[in-house]
C-alpha cells in the first residue's frame, strides 16, 4: 500500500468498503447501515465527490485485523448512491446502485478508510435480451423457475426478481447470483467470473444442486408423518 503523496495524480481512486458477507452486483440495489466513524467519512466524502464506493468481501480471517486493512479480494463491484439519508451522530442509511466490476490494482493510504485505483472489468461473452427469444435466457429462467416451485415462498420470490425487467444475460445472470440463497464463497466465484456464458453455466448447476437437494429430502420424510411429535 502507498501513500497518496500528491492526491491530483489519484484523481481516479475510488473509496474501499470491505464487508465479511456481502458480495454486490452490477444493476443490482445494496441497502447499508453505515455506522462507524471511518465510513461515516467516507460516505461524506463520496457525496461531495463522485458518489462512488468499491464494495469488496474481506477474506477468511479479517477478525484479527478489522480495523486495520485485512485481506480482501481483488474483485469488487462500484456502486453509486443512489438515496441517502443523513442520521444522528453522521450515520447513514443508504442504498447503492451496482455500476460494474472491478479488479483493485494499487491502494493508496491517505484517509481514513481504504481507497484504491481500479480498473473496470469487461463483460465477455454477453447478449443483449430484446424481444425474440433467447434460447440461454429461457433456460436459465425455466431452471429458476424449477426451483422456485419447490420453494413455499417461490411465487412471491419470483415476482421479486423481476427477471423479465433484464435487458442483458449480464443483468439476468447477476440479478440472480445476488438474490439466490448462495454461499459468500460462490457469490464472490461469479463475480470474479468475467465470461457470462461460464456465470449462466455456474448458476445452473448451483440451481441442480439446490433441486437435487429438496427433492431428496422429500423422499426421505415418511408419508403420513406427524411432526407435532418432533
Amino acid at each position: 500500500m502507498e501513500t497518496e503523496n500528491n492526491p491530483t495524480e489519484h484523481k481516479d481512486l475510488i473509496p474501499l468498503f470491505p464487508l465479511p458477507a456481502t458480495v454486490f452486483y452490477p444493476n443490482t440495489h445494496l441497502p447499508l447501515h453505515i455506522f462507524e466513524p471511518r465510513y461515516r467519512q467516507m460516505i461524506a466524502d463520496a457525496l461531495e465527490g463522485k458518489q462512488k464506493i468499491g464494495m469488496v468481501l474481506l477474506q477468511p480471517g479479517w477478525e484479527e485485523s478489522y480495523y486495520a486493512a485485512p485481506p480482501i479480494a481483488s474483485v469488487g463491484c462500484v456502486g453509486e448512491i443512489e438515496k441517502h439519508v443523513l442520521l444522528e451522530e453522521g450515520k447513514y442509511n443508504m442504498v447503492l446502485k451496482g455500476l460494474n466490476r472491478f479488479r483493485i490494482v494499487q491502494e493508496f493510504d491517505g484517509k481514513l478508510y481504504r481507497q484504491a485505483k481500479v480498473e473496470p472489468l469487461q463483460e465477455i461473452d454477453d447478449q443483449i435480451l430484446d424481444a425474440a427469444n433467447n434460447p440461454v435466457r429461457e433456460k436459465l429462467i425455466g431452471h429458476c423457475y424449477q426451483y422456485l416451485r419447490l420453494l413455499p415462498s417461490g411465487e412471491k420470490f419470483k415476482k421479486d426478481l423481476q427477471l423479465d425487467t433484464c435487458k442483458t444475460l449480464s443483468h439476468l445472470a447477476d440479478q440472480l447470483a445476488y438474490r439466490l440463497n448462495l454461499t459468500v464463497e460462490q457469490k464472490q466465484k461469479l463475480l470474479e467470473e468475467q465470461n457470462v456464458l461460464r456465470r449462466v453455466d455456474a448458476i445452473h448447476s448451483a440451481i441442480k444442486v439446490k433441486i437435487d437437494l429438496m427433492n431428496l429430502s422429500r423422499t426421505q420424510i415418511r408419508p403420513n408423518t406427524d411432526f407435532n411429535l418432533n
